[in-house]
């Protein structure tokens, strides 16, 4: 990723998603048998340069794990704006365009949580099935921030999910899911089905609602979010059983880095980010 932030704007820019599907090529997708010596040699030949294209020419899988990575991460980098503090002028802010990480931590900075990587494991309420998603266990309260820009496509309760939000990105591609809010007051106010969210806004707050067919309940016996992600490559995919949950395990560990800030409206007693942030891709300030 770093490589990729570093060159954008240069004519030896190189993608990030492409050295992913190149390195993928070389471990037949499993990173765990990943070896230091190909991104190392890797580096090198684009240092040398090389370009990816040339690269890869020869890789049959290439353009197959280029596609699952860019349908999985397209919308982590790119171009953005955002309020920061104006070191000329304390107390003031200024505007700044910037390329970067613009997807965050679906748990808002300074809140802690506590996680392991539990996909697929067994749950038995309703049916026996296997966890798809990821449980981030917290207080309640704790503001949920959306992970990346997109379109509100579900908000309200579902008997397995409590009260719950469904986000689509603005490719189609990622569909987010944020399950368990908390009773009485799960969203953000103003929150709707069609409502356009910027990366890092405050969305709703962890709870422990769910496991009831009634609404409102806290049947979840340990307050957490449940965040989980769906690829859908075809529309016929969204519902069904064709449907593609990862395991995001390792995406929520790279975002536990990057947070939004929030602060708390002592009148609306709701949190709102602190530095506001464009996205163009919503076409929305």
């Amino acid at each position: 990723m770093r490589l990729d932030i570093d060159t954008y704007g240069t004519d030896r820019h190189v993608s990030w998603i492409d050295m992913l599907a190149y390195l993928a090529c070389k471990c037949g997708g499993n990173f765990k048998a990943h070896r230091t010596k190909d991104w190392k040699a890797l580096v090198q030949k684009l240092d040398e340069g090389q370009t990816m294209e040339q690269l890869a020419a020869d890789m049959e899988y290439y353009s197959y794990y280029q596609e699952a990575y860019t349908a999985i991460l397209g919308g982590f980098l790119g171009e953005f704006d955002i309020e920061l503090d104006d070191p000329e002028h304390p107390g003031e802010k200024k505007w700044m365009h910037q390329y970067g990480l613009k997807a965050y931590s679906p748990i808002a900075e300074g809140y802690s949580y506590g996680d392991y990587d539990d996909f697929g494991s067994s749950r038995s309420y309703g049916y026996k099935r296997r966890h798809l998603g990821h449980d981030m266990m917290g207080s309640v309260g704790t503001p949920i921030v959306a992970v990346e820009s997109g379109i509100v496509e579900a908000l309200g309760w579902n008997q397995y999910g409590g009260w719950r939000i469904g986000i689509r990105s603005f490719d189609t591609k990622r569909y987010y899911y944020y399950a368990h809010l908390r009773r009485d007051h799960p969203y953000q106010s103003g929150l709707s089905v069609g409502s356009v969210v910027q990366a890092g806004d405050v969305i709703g707050y962890l709870g422990m609602t769910g496991y009831s067919q009634k609404e409102n309940v806290n049947n979840i016996n340990t307050p957490h979010l449940h965040f989980g992600m769906q690829i859908i490559f075809d529309e016929s995919q969204k519902e069904g059983n064709g449907e593609i949950w990862i395991d995001v395990y390792d995406i929520t560990q790279l975002l536990k880095k990057h947070r939004s800030t929030v602060a708390k409206d002592e009148q609306t007693r709701e949190y709102t980010r602190v530095y506001r942030f464009r996205d163009p891709v919503t076409g929305h300030s």
